[in-house]
């Protein structure tokens, strides 16, 4: 009788090395949720310092960004991984693009991950805008960031020349347990009058159950932090995207 082995993970076809910020399980969640086959998702954490009072109260500043995006937290999260088994490395960590200069971030993690290509949020989110070739989007954030971050990114948008109709955060409760796709389908539906693209950002935005629901009542196409990055993650690497199908135009349009 011939001996069987069974399958054990190691013959993914793509092994991305995921950034997530300590503390946050949204990334993980929702690209276990939509990655297609073949994908292998190895996750890298780094400090985020959000102080006990901003956590107490559902809210983050500035200052921790600001300190993910400077050299050290990234560099350290790549150095935790292991550059010649992992093909592509993606940032689940939307401000950092909202503070800084994504060409500067990802040449210098790129040059960490020994050359490996570096993916960020940012850069996914401006891609999925020229894709749909969106005059008028609609920037949603979560309720956990302040005016003033939401602010900054809208700058980011419009210095990238997007035509950004309106940025807010989301009208939900804040917290990331708070969060449910229902309340989310439900006030999204109500915000896109005048809207040719959603973009949410903030990867521990519980965000990717709506989606669907919220482009089939709405028409209006809808990328998320996780899925924006996930699908250029995916074209990056030279990767089909048209097997996700439950998650957005985004990936079959």
């Amino acid at each position: 009788m011939a001996t069987v082995f069974e399958p054990d993970g190691w013959d993914a076809r793509l092994r991305v090395g995921l950034l997530v910020p300590d503390g946050d399980v949204g990334p993980e969640s929702e690209w276990s949720a939509i990655a297609p086959t073949g994908v292998s998702v190895n996750a890298s954490r780094f400090r985020f310092p959000v102080g006990a009072v901003e956590a107490s109260a559902d809210r983050i500043s500035i200052a921790p960004v600001e300190f993910v995006a400077a050299p050290g937290p990234l560099d350290d999260a790549i150095g935790l991984l292991n550059p010649p088994l992992i093909d592509i490395y993606s940032l689940a960590f939307t401000s950092t693009s909202y503070v800084g200069e994504d060409a500067d971030l990802v040449s210098r993690l790129s040059g960490r991950a020994g050359g490996k290509p570096v993916v960020t949020t940012g850069q996914a989110l401006l891609a999925a805008v020229d894709h749909f070739q969106a005059s008028k989007v609609l920037l949603v954030d979560p309720p956990w960031f302040p005016a003033e971050l939401t602010k900054l990114g809208k700058d980011w948008l419009m210095r990238n020349d997007v035509g950004v109709a309106r940025a807010e955060a989301a009208g939900l409760p804040s917290g990331q347990g708070n969060i449910h796709p229902g309340a989310l389908h439900r006030w999204l539906c109500g915000a896109v009058d005048g809207i040719d693209l959603v973009l949410i950002g903030g990867n521990g935005f519980r965000a990717v159950g709506a989606i669907n629901a919220v482009e089939r009542d709405t028409g209006v196409p809808v990328v998320s932090a996780n899925t924006a990055l996930l699908w250029h993650t995916l074209r990056t690497a030279g990767r089909p995207t048209s097997d996700v199908t439950r998650y957005g135009r985004i990936f079959t349009d």
